[in-house]
């Protein structure tokens, strides 16, 4: 839990094997030096400005990101950057997004590739999700490539709540709103999988408490 963190600078030395999870600490730093490895996961879910930047600075150092933002009382603003100057280097970030009635979401995703570095992979993949009919969401993907010897993507996927879904689900004698929350759950699982085989207790604690959410949302409205 990086709010245990006293300072707002992470560095992963050479061959350290770690996970984080982002319990909403505002700009913080980490590090990746040679052969680490770094699991970041985060939930944000709070009307706040958040921020943070990854650093990768010597060779075979691979980062993965996973973040569910959930926008159903307030609007969030996010700013993630990657910044990668080494060789055989990696990056994958996913980021979930649930949006409610008249909220907003708005990210700035941030790839920056020095130039003459080589055998580097980052990819990039965020999926949202509205479950109202009025919403609005901001993402800008940036992609600053200086390097001839990269594979790089990244999408962006938007979409409501598959009709066929639903249907399948509540032909089977659910209602909307737990019908929702099988499909919601799913996506959810995917984001924080790894989660169960690093802290089983915690992943289970924090499934709960986000279904817990979304139904309550669903309840109330």
């Amino acid at each position: 839990m990086i709010s245990n963190i006293s300072s707002w600078e992470i560095v992963v030395w050479e061959w350290v094997v770690a996970y984080f999870f982002d319990d909403w600490k505002n700009n913080v730093d980490v590090y990746l030096w040679k052969n680490s490895y770094v699991e970041f996961y985060g939930l944000l879910n709070s009307e706040n400005n958040h921020s943070i930047s990854f650093y990768q600075n010597e060779f075979y150092s691979k980062l993965k990101v996973n973040y569910l933002l959930m926008s159903f009382d307030n609007s969030i603003k996010s700013k993630i950057y990657s910044k990668t100057s080494s060789d055989n280097s990696e990056v994958d970030i996913k980021i979930l997004s649930l949006v409610w009635e008249n909220w907003n979401i708005d990210i700035d995703g941030i790839v920056e590739i020095d130039e003459w570095y080589k055998k580097i992979k980052w990819h990039l993949l965020e999926e949202n999700i509205f479950l109202a009919n009025t919403w609005k969401i901001r993402w800008v993907p940036t992609l600053l490539v200086r390097s001839d010897d990269v594979e790089a993507s990244h999408a962006c996927k938007i979409e409501r709540i598959n009709d066929d879904e639903l249907f399948y689900l509540r032909s089977r004698g659910l209602n909307r709103n737990d019908s929702l929350n099988i499909i919601l759950e799913s996506k959810i699982k995917v984001i924080f999988s790894c989660l169960s085989m690093i802290d089983k207790w915690f992943h289970q604690e924090l499934l709960e408490n986000i279904i817990n959410l979304l139904t309550e949302k669903m309840t109330n409205n």
